[in-house]
């Protein structure tokens, strides 16, 4: 594995501490320390600042997720959901339930950094298209693959939030299965 660079380790950290504590919570200092970059780093590499940062950060973490997406969108949702679903639960049970997802808080701290707000916005388009496409491909009825599609976004970042707060797993794989459920009984011919 190539060694990061100073501006790789910065941005990693930002991401990091964007999914722990926000966006306003963010400090481009600890970041440094983090990284264990020097000062002199800061507006080198950032030269906008904590917005630049911030943004980068965003635009790193939407890369890393949109490539899950497409993988997964092309399985089938037996094998897609659990995935998804799995994956989350180790994400954030090694975080000891205190990191979320960076694209949701990017969302939520969008007062702070508008671009950033504006990028998850388009992720979040992008990977409902992603997951309407497996659902197609699936037997779902074109009719019912938007909604459906938004639905298992919006349960699976809800059940991140929820499993945070609760400090549990449960709540994702409670929606895992039901959106598993969901969508076998949408299909046009029946569950597989």
């Amino acid at each position: 594995m190539a060694k990061q660079s100073a501006r790789e380790r910065m941005v990693a950290s930002a991401r990091e501490m964007i999914r722990r504590r926000g966006v306003a919570g963010t400090s481009m200092i600890e970041v440094l320390t983090a990284a264990g970059a020097s000062r002199g780093s800061l507006y080198h590499y950032f030269p906008g600042g904590k917005t630049e940062m911030i943004e980068d950060a965003t635009r790193s973490a939407i890369a890393d997720y949109t490539d899950v997406i497409e993988l997964l969108a092309g399985l089938e949702p037996e094998q897609a959901v659990p995935l998804l679903i799995e994956g989350w639960k180790a994400e954030v049970e090694a975080s000891g339930f205190t990191a979320g997802c960076p694209v949701v808080a990017a969302a939520m701290g969008g007062e702070y950094v508008p671009t950033a707000r504006a990028m998850a916005g388009e992720a979040f388009t992008r990977w409902s298209a992603q997951l309407e496409r497996m659902l197609v491909n699936t037997g779902v009825a074109q009719h019912r693959v938007q909604s459906l599609a938004t639905l298992v976004l919006s349960a699976v970042e809800g059940a991140v939030i929820m499993g945070l707060a609760q400090h549990s797993s449960e709540p994702l794989r409670r929606v895992g299965a039901e959106l598993l459920t969901l969508i076998q009984s949408q299909r046009e011919d029946g569950p597989r």
